[in-house]
């Protein structure tokens, strides 16, 4: 896996825990466990970070970055043979 999907994934993962958490909070639930290791620099660093940046800064980074997102969509081909 390369860096930069390592990352998009890592990043996409912990951002979905903080909101977890978030609504857990909101909703009185129990939330997910609390995060030991390098789970800490990812929830207590990087989501805030993330998210006090605003939207245009936001979407250049990601454009930026290689990954699924530059991918487009390809046209389907024609189906051939007997069955058509």
């Amino acid at each position: 896996m390369s860096f930069a999907r390592w990352l998009r994934a890592t990043s996409e993962h912990y951002l979905m825990v903080a909101a977890q958490q978030q609504m857990a909070s909101k909703y009185h639930v129990p939330p997910p466990r609390r995060p030991h290791g390098a789970e800490v620099f990812w929830l207590r660093v990087y989501v805030p970070a993330y998210r006090s940046l605003p939207w245009p800064l936001r979407s250049a980074v990601m454009r930026r970055m290689p990954g699924s997102h530059r991918r487009t969509w390809t046209k389907p081909q024609r189906p051939r043979g007997p069955a058509v």
